[in-house]
């Protein structure tokens, strides 16, 4: 599973019920993983990626989680803290532009910036949503693959 007591919190460990709420939803993603499908085209400024099912319940499932966590980004309120990519979105999270919108079988999405390091940012958390559709809880519990900036950023902080 993926949070373990030996991860270092950047931003605190979330407990309330709605961060529970987006826990479960994930859990079931990648419980289903294999019945999704993810394309990204990247873009100049980020990325636009499509994710499909053609699960009806499981197109539900995406779309709450991606509400959830638009709201969870606007709110400043961190997932997956211990991991320097997830904490470097939600540090950096005024410099990235999050819109999206539902479809009958998905989400289309867009994650965009004006800096170029931050662009990177959102390339290498796009990825990790690929590897995560790919792996499901197999990797679920790893720190994602983050440009050098990041963790020399968070390596800097831990001192």
């Amino acid at each position: 599973m993926a949070c373990n007591d030996k991860h270092q919190y950047k931003f605190g460990h979330g407990s309330d019920a709605a961060h529970r709420q987006d826990q479960a939803l994930f859990q079931q993603l990648l419980e289903n993983h294999w019945k999704l499908n993810r394309k990204t085209a990247i873009l100049p400024n980020g990325i636009r990626a499509i994710t499909r099912s053609t699960d009806a319940a499981l197109v539900k499932v995406l779309q709450e989680h991606v509400a959830g966590m638009k709201a969870r980004f606007e709110g400043g309120r961190a997932i997956r803290s211990w991991d320097p990519l997830f904490a470097a979105l939600f540090e950096f999270r005024h410099q990235i532009q999050f819109h999206y919108e539902n479809e009958p079988d998905g989400v289309i999405a867009e994650l965009t910036s004006e800096d170029a390091k931050i662009v990177e940012l959102i390339i290498a958390h796009d990825e990790t949503l690929h590897h995560f559709i790919r792996a499901g809880y197999n990797i679920s519990g790893e720190p994602a693959p983050a440009p050098q900036w990041v963790l020399e950023h968070y390596n800097e902080n831990d001192r």
